[in-house]
This record gives C-alpha cells, structure tokens and sequence, in this order.
C-alpha cells in the first residue's frame, strides 16, 4: 500500500466509524485500530480527526455543487413541462446522495454544540448548498422561467424540505425508491400546493 492509498485507506475507516458510532465519539485510537496503523502513522498524514472530517465534507460538498448546478433553469423549454425538465436534471442529483448515503446521513443527522469546528464545518457545508439553490433561484428568475421573490428565504425553504424528505428516506425509511415522489416534490417546489386554476388567482 502506497502512500496515497494508505492516506485513502485511513479515510475510508474513519468515515465508517463516524456513520457507525458519530464524530464526537469516535477518537484516534478508534481509528488507529479500524485502520489497522501505527499512531505515528496516523499522525503522518492528519494532524487529527478533524482534518479527516473536513476533506470529507469538502469532497461531498463539490460532488453535491457540480451536480447541483448541473440543474439549468433557464434552458427549459416549451418541448416538454418544466417540471418533467427538472426531473431530468435533479436525478444526477438524487443518484449521488444515493451513492454517498453514509455522509449524507452523517451531516443530516450530527448533533451540534459539542465541538465548534465541528460545527462550523457542517454549517459551511449547508451554506454552500444555499449558495448553490440560491444562485439557481436566481438564474431562473432572471431567465423568466420562475417569478421574483425573495431568494434568500425560498432556499431555506427548499434545503429544508430536502433534508426533511432525507430524513425520511434514510434514516426512517418512510420513502422506498426516491425516484418515485420526485415528480411530487418537484412539483410542490415549483408550484406549491395550490391547483394550477388557483395558483395565479
């Protein structure tokens, strides 16, 4: 094992335990026997768990930003319904929260006040994804494709209802196969809950 797969290794293991037993109880012994290296191993290449924790939620954060953002507002187009458009574009994005389930539930789930960089990282990480719905709210208003309205407090809105129907698909396992209300939340986000005979009235 080289130098780099070593590194990757002692990611991979600390990832694990902090799904499996959380952050804040998991230490560098821990980690030291689930990777199977000497303590001067570890320390060769982190300084401490902490740094683990961030390289992950960074990687996460620029998969989620570069599918994210791979969702175009402003290119729908009169072939078909806006919301089956979006459909298209948000299934990249529900096939990567799939496929990085374990620190999807780590973020959604990590109980903050005990650590301050700890919390400062998660709460980096869901500012990034605001940034990212917000600048998306906003292409699509200026491209005429949505209407104005307050873009600040409607991304609060959409993360938080995303991470509501996170919740439930992966922790509580109220929802099977996402991809089976996507067309729901795509349209209570686009057109809330109002008919389409009432929703301009």
């Amino acid at each position: 094992m080289n130098k780099h797969e070593r590194r990757e290794h002692i990611i991979e293991c600390s990832k694990n335990l902090f799904v499996r037993k959380g952050f804040h109880n998991t230490t560098v012994s821990d980690i030291i026997e689930e990777s199977r290296i000497a303590r001067s191993t570890f320390y060769a290449h982190f300084p401490s768990r902490m740094v683990i924790f961030q390289e992950l939620v960074d990687r996460y954060s620029a998969i989620l930003l570069d599918v994210i953002l791979g969702i175009n507002i402003t290119r729908a187009s009169g072939e078909q319904p806006l919301s089956a458009q979006i459909r298209d574009m948000t299934v990249p994005l529900t096939a990567a929260i799939e496929q990085n389930r374990d620190l999807t539930l780590l973020l959604i789930t990590a109980p903050l006040g005990h650590d301050d960089a700890f919390d400062r990282s998660v709460s980096d990480f869901f500012t990034v994804i605001l940034a990212a719905i917000k600048r998306l709210l906003l292409e699509g208003m200026e491209g005429g494709t949505i209407h104005a309205f307050n873009a600040d407090i409607i991304s609060y809105m959409i993360l938080g209802s995303v991470k509501q129907i996170l919740l439930q698909w992966l922790v509580y396992g109220d929802i099977g196969d996402i991809t089976t209300p996507l067309d729901d939340i795509i349209e209570y986000t686009l057109f809330g809950i109002a008919a389409r005979t009432y929703s301009h009235a």
